[in-house]
């Protein structure tokens, strides 16, 4: 198991989409802008997001799950299905 903290999990993502050429730093930033919003929708069972001591972190398996997310988010832009993305996101 890895336990990033939040901010370097955005930060890690980020930087996977940003690598996609067809997508690029303003796909990164919208990724991260629906990210935030996923991650402050009360509403919404986190399984992945950990609080300890006041810090929050994202916990997953192991890096490729990270490929997985950014992979994900690509065929979702690609596909015009987004909002199903983040609507399974977790």
């Amino acid at each position: 198991m890895i336990k990033l903290p939040i901010e370097d999990f955005k930060e890690e993502i980020k930087a996977e989409i940003v690598g996609y050429e067809e997508l690029g730093e303003e796909a990164a930033l919208k990724w991260e802008e629906n990210f935030t919003k996923w991650l402050t929708n009360s509403s919404i069972k986190k399984k992945r997001v950990k609080v300890e001591n006041g810090k929050t972190f994202f916990v997953f398996k192991d890096e490729s799950e990270l490929f997985n997310i950014a992979d994900s988010y690509w065929a979702a832009v690609e596909n015009d299905e987004v909002a199903e993305y983040w609507s399974k996101f977790d």
